[in-house]
């Protein structure tokens, strides 16, 4: 019966499947004919525009209109001669349509007329571009006329032509739905007659069989296939009714597994919550370990982490006895490790088992023994070992344990590996932070007061107590405002909250106003008022100190005597520019050693996301720009 109702399915299908297929076929080509269709009646209905433009073009006159004229010619009499002979023809603005040549006589003639129309119209235009006169004028009209006349017409025949095309597309793929409608009806009534009738009385010993009624064996009459179907439900119908007998025994003694094996998961969860919260890297090891022996019940537990270059695993604790590991490295193309680093479950080994065990451990501790790989996504970072002298000590949910564990192991390590990174970088960056502080203010208050105190000599050298005192009295000034600045930097030290400051351009202006005072300079600013803004205090901060620094680089080392600072917002965010007429260096130069200015400079543009550009040349004096995105833009 199946085999003749597969090949009733396989005829029906294959009917089906070839008129689908000569369907799509058709839809596809009447597709392509359709957009061909469109291109040959846009083409032709634009020959009426370009007879227009040519006709207002002739009458204009003028030697542009003449060079516009022969293009328009040009494009006309190419597309003319492709839709009657087929070819490419001029469309859009720099490209060619390739049209097919027209085998419809009443197109055909109609194509005809209109060149014999388009020849006279020719005609009269080079008249007209020779002699211009009212009555070629007229005649160009009349000509022109004509000539769209006769082009309508042939687009009028191409619109029927293509519209009896679509039409008998339509009928045929009518057709093909009628026959795909028969073969569907056809084959449902082939199913029912052949297939759910029989199958119908499976269906209800089924259900007799999912209401669990068991005991009646499955009798359904019918063909040979039926009936093999009908001893196969039988079939496992004996087996429900064996496994039923089997789980009323199992379920004396579910309670009790379900307790302990709820007690395992609870013991692991605890340790995992204990070893994951530790974030030293040798404490979560230890921890593994201890962990590891105490809740599979293992003598020994040991934990190896590969190396940089993957070819060595590296023991790292042991808990237990010291004797039970008789080595401290193994390759990792060894057979046991690379099949345990390899394998995404836990390995039961004995001491003749899994390529003769874990070799770290000595014989009297590999009786019986786990390994499982510790796993961070798709990296494997080390092995979890647990042997014992006892046995068959270990099962297989002890393997499942010991994976579950070491993939907790595995996390934590991961976890306590990145937060010792995190701790390196932010002190890396703290101190950073801290040397830009001291060079921007006590490193340069520093070089002021040595400058200040030789001036002082110099003047109580030549009698001049007089200008001694008043440099002593702006030392003085100095040494109490640097004693200000270290209080407020070790304030910012001590205080994890940032200090709030006025406003950056203010600042910045104030700064510009000091140094010039201080340096004797003429100082400039400009500021556009409508570029206001009022960043976060960590931004502000590192901007004051750029231009902090530059402004005392074109004091103290440029030479200059005028300093230009120019603030706000451009467009792709905000900009400090300052610009000095000193002596000028070659920027392209590495700094002289000792000297980190135009070092922190950059460092403090790249920790706000900005960047500091150096324009300078010997005599030609210095400009620094910096700029930076404004935190609305992201």
């Amino acid at each position: 019966m199946l085999q003749r109702l597969r090949v009733q399915w396989i005829v029906l299908l294959s009917a089906f499947v070839v008129l689908v297929t000569i369907s799509a076929m058709a839809t596809y080509w009447g597709a392509q004919t359709q957009r061909q269709d469109a291109l040959v009646i846009n083409l032709a209905g634009r020959q009426r525009m370009l007879v227009q433009q040519m006709t207002w073009q002739a009458q204009q006159g003028d030697e542009t209109a003449q060079d516009e004229l022969e293009k328009i010619k040009s494009i006309f009499s190419q597309t003319l001669f492709a839709l009657e002979h087929g070819g490419a023809a001029p469309y859009l603005s720099d490209g060619m349509a390739h049209l097919p040549a027209t085998d419809d006589a009443q197109i055909l003639a109609a194509l005809r007329e209109v060149e014999s129309s388009w020849t006279r119209y020719v005609a009269v235009l080079d008249e007209l571009s020779v002699s211009d006169s009212d009555s070629l004028r007229r005649a160009l009209d009349e000509q022109s006329a004509q000539l769209t006349q006769k082009t309508d017409e042939a687009v009028r025949l191409y619109e029927a032509a293509f519209s009896a095309r679509a039409n008998r597309l339509r009928l045929s793929q009518i057709a093909f739905l009628l026959c795909a409608l028969i073969l569907l009806a056809i084959s449902a009534w082939v199913a029912r007659r052949s297939l759910f009738a029989p199958l119908r009385a499976l269906e209800l010993e089924a259900e007799r069989l999912g209401a669990d009624q068991l005991d009646a064996p499955v009798r359904v009459a019918g063909p040979r296939e039926i009936r093999a179907l009908s001893q196969a439900l039988d079939g496992m119908r004996s087996r429900l009714s064996e496994a039923r007998e089997e789980l009323v025994e199992w379920n004396d003694t579910l309670e009790l597994r379900v307790a302990e094996r709820t007690r395992e998961l609870e013991t692991l969860n605890e340790i995992s919550r204990e070893i994951s919260s530790r974030l030293d890297i040798q404490q979560v090891l230890n921890s593994v370990t201890e962990k590891a022996r105490a809740l599979l019940g293992g003598e020994v537990a040991s934990l190896c982490l590969v190396d940089e270059n993957q070819n060595w695993l590296k023991l790292q604790t042991l808990s237990g006895p010291k004797n039970a590991v008789v080595g401290n490295v193994v390759r990792t193309d060894n057979p046991f490790a690379h099949a345990v680093l390899a394998d995404e479950n836990a390995m039961i080994c004995k001491v003749g088992a899994c390529q003769g065990g874990c070799r770290m451990l000595s014989d009297e501790y590999r009786v019986s023994h786990l390994a499982a790989p510790l796993r961070v996504g798709e990296r494997v970072i080390g092995a979890l070992c647990v042997g014992s002298p006892a046995q068959n000590q270990f099962a297989a949910e002890s393997a499942d344990m010991l994976l579950k564990l070491a993939s907790v192991a595995a996390i934590a390590l991961e976890n306590a590996r990145l937060f010792a990174q995190a701790e390196r970088a932010a002190t890396l960056s703290e101190r950073q932070r801290v040397a830009a502080e001291m060079h921007d203010g006590l490193g340069q208050t520093l070089s002021y007061l040595g400058l200040m105190t030789d001036q002082v000599v110099e003047f109580l050298a030549d009698g001049r107590e007089g200008a001694a005192a008043e440099r002593l009295q702006k030392t003085r000034e100095t040494i109490s405002k640097a004693t200000g600045d270290v209080r407020r930097a070790i304030n910012r030290l001590l205080d994890e909250t940032p200090a709030q400051h006025d406003a950056l351009w203010a600042r910045l202006r104030e700064t510009l106003d000091e140094v010039a005072l201080q340096y004797g300079l003429e100082a400039i600013w400009r500021f556009d008022e409508d570029s206001a803004l009022d960043p976060a205090p960590q931004i502000a901060e590192q901007v004051h100190h750029i231009a902090r620094e530059a402004l005392v680089n074109a004091a103290r080392h440029a030479n200059a005597t005028r300093i230009v600072m120019q603030a706000g917002r451009g467009y792709s965010g905000y900009f400090v520019a300052i610009e000095d007429d000193g002596r000028g260096f070659e920027a392209t130069q590495s700094a002289p050693s000792g000297h980190f200015g135009l070092q922190i400079m950059q460092a403090r543009a790249k920790h706000i996301g900005g960047n500091v550009e150096i324009v300078s040349a010997p005599g030609r004096g210095t400009r620094v720009v910096l700029t930076w995105r404004a935190e609305d833009d992201g």
